[in-house]
């Protein structure tokens, strides 16, 4: 990558909005440890201090490809996000944020400010959320800044409809890390839904479940309601229930016997949560829905 300064406001242009993003400004800067940021350069809309930060009107990636620092922005503006060498700060339109580098190690940064129906999409589908703004994009997001910068330094204006093609590209990096993290976490809740239908038991099975699936217990338990929309608890209870009524029709096992085979500590709270879900006893269950060669 270019180790000169530099940095390039664009205006609109009706060729990118056509392509579905607008480039709007690219930049690169160099702040060495201890120095004053940011450097009083850049337009006041984009300028900021520390104890006011700033709300853009479009979306930035700004890498930072050496040193660290830290980032705060809404909707919890207390929260601190630590921000590494290799990470991509995410910034939204309409969003208040502030960001630096750590004065012990300053850091690289690089930027690319975009707008257009493209990104708007991708952030009402839940790829870019406001409240996970650090993504660590790796080598090809490198790769893709020093293109970006080797243009816009050639001439940014007449290169813009590919630096903004440049920009969709990085929006398509980030949905792609986004989308292989949200399918591994389905992965992981469609495991423990099978584990509940391949076997039986109280809490402890859960726990157990978890550890198999190299999860916390409560780490399990919230990516399952987000995914399922119910408790990981009612899922066995559900799994649990419609097993039961298999065992009520299509066997002779007592009571007592499908309890116990079910996992619940006593008959008493099997026959009381099979009949908070059907309405009915299990006894009497059986009765309406026993096949007639029984």
């Amino acid at each position: 990558m270019k180790e000169t300064d530099y940095f390039t406001y664009l205006p609109d242009s009706a060729v990118c909005e056509a392509l579905g993003c607008t480039a709007f400004s690219t930049g690169y800067t160099r702040i060495p440890p201890g120095s004053v940021y940011p450097p009083v350069r850049h337009p006041d809309d984009h300028h900021f201090i520390w104890e006011k930060g700033r709300t853009l009107q479009a979306y930035q990636f700004a890498l930072i490809s050496e040193g660290r620092g830290q980032l705060q922005s809404s909707p919890d503006p207390t929260k601190v996000h630590e921000v590494s060498s290799g990470d991509i700060i995410l910034m939204f339109p309409g969003v208040w944020h502030r960001f630096g580098p750590d004065p012990e190690t300053g850091w690289v940064e690089s930027w690319i400010e975009c707008r257009g129906p493209a990104f708007d999409r991708v952030f009402t589908m839940g790829l870019m959320p406001i409240e996970a703004p650090v993504w660590h994009a790796g080598s090809e997001a490198e790769a893709i800044f020093c293109r970006v910068h080797e243009l816009a330094q050639e001439d940014a204006i007449l290169h813009q409809p590919t630096l903004s093609v440049l920009g969709l590209h990085l929006l398509a990096q980030l949905c792609q890390s986004r989308g292989i993290a949200e399918q591994g976490r389905v992965r992981l809740v469609e495991q423990a839904r099978r584990a509940l239908m391949e076997t039986s038991g109280d809490a402890p099975a859960l726990e157990s479940i978890a550890r198999d699936l190299g999860l916390s217990y409560s780490t399990l338990r919230r990516l399952f309601r987000e995914h399922t929309g119910i408790s990981l608890k009612q899922y066995q209870t559900d799994v649990r229930i419609r097993r039961a009524c298999e065992l009520l029709r299509n066997s002779d096992r007592s009571i007592k016997a499908i309890s116990g085979y079910l996992g619940y500590s006593s008959p008493f709270h099997f026959s009381a949560q099979f009949r908070k879900s059907t309405g009915l006893a299990p006894s009497e269950w059986r009765a309406r829905n026993r096949p007639e060669s029984y």
